[in-house]
Order: C-alpha cells, then sequence, then structure tokens
C-alpha cells in the first residue's frame, strides 16, 4: 500500500511538473493594431484604424462596392502580418458587375489579411460575402504592430 502512495504521489509531481512546460508549448495569439491607408493596384482605396485588436476598415471600390467594417478581433500571424475579422455593410451601387441589386447590405461578416509595408509591399485581403479582394500597395502604407 505504501508503494502505491509513492506512485500517486510520483504522479502528481510529474503531471505538476509537466502542465507548466505544456502550457508553455502552446503558442499564444497576440492582439495586433493595424493602421494605415491608401489604394491597391486594383484602385481600392482603404483605410484601417485597428488599436488593441478592435477598430474600423473601410475600403472603396469604385463601381463594385464600399465596405464599412467594424473590426472585433486581430491578431498577429507573423512579424509583419496580421488577420481581422468583424461585421461589416456594403452598399452596392447602380449597375454594379456582380448583378446585385443596389443598396446596403448587412451587417456581413469579414475576415482580412494584411502585412505591413509600403507600394509594392504591403498587401491587403478582404473575403466578404464569399468573394475575395486581394491587393498590393499601390499609394499609401501598412503598419502593423502589438
Amino acid at each position: 500500500m505504501r508503494l502505491l502512495g509513492m506512485v500517486v504521489a510520483v504522479l502528481f509531481v510529474a503531471a505538476g511538473l509537466a502542465f507548466p512546460a505544456a502550457a508553455a508549448a502552446q503558442t499564444t495569439s497576440q492582439t495586433a493594431s493595424i493602421k494605415g491607408g491608401g489604394t491597391t493596384e486594383e484602385m481600392t482605396h482603404f483605410a484601417l484604424a485597428i488599436s488593441d485588436g478592435r477598430g474600423h476598415f473601410e475600403c472603396l471600390m469604385p463601381a463594385l462596392m464600399n465596405v464599412q467594417a467594424t473590426v472585433t478581433s486581430a491578431e498577429m500571424t507573423g512579424a509583419s502580418s496580421a488577420s481581422f475579422v468583424g461585421t461589416a455593410y456594403v452598399t452596392l451601387p447602380a449597375g454594379n458587375p456582380l448583378g446585385l441589386p443596389p443598396g446596403r447590405i448587412g451587417p456581413a461578416p469579414f475576415t482580412a489579411t494584411a502585412a505591413s509595408g509600403g507600394p509594392g509591399v504591403g498587401q491587403l485581403d478582404l473575403k466578404i460575402m464569399g468573394m475575395d479582394f486581394p491587393g498590393t500597395v499601390e499609394h499609401g502604407q501598412i503598419q502593423i504592430g502589438t
């Protein structure tokens, strides 16, 4: 019986030592702050104002749509990249190439990724309403940090 007690005690100590190691092995996400604005090569105008994972994102794709978004979460995905999510209102003009009726749609969920940098380097990719709108910064800048 004494041996059983020692085995149980050793198991508890081992579990206590292993738990912090297992917790340290898990990666924790860092909340991102993203700011910037400009245009992409597709002539999409964008503005980002996200601090501590929350904020606002806007983009205007002339003759296609205007997106006004509330960011509810933003996380670092690399040293100079981040992803963010939230809900947006999309305004479509008459005669848009999507073939959808004009007007305001929303709130619609969206996901997006961004990479820091200026012309030719910074990137922004918006996924909304089943569509994907990637772009590389042509004019302006995207800055990402924690």
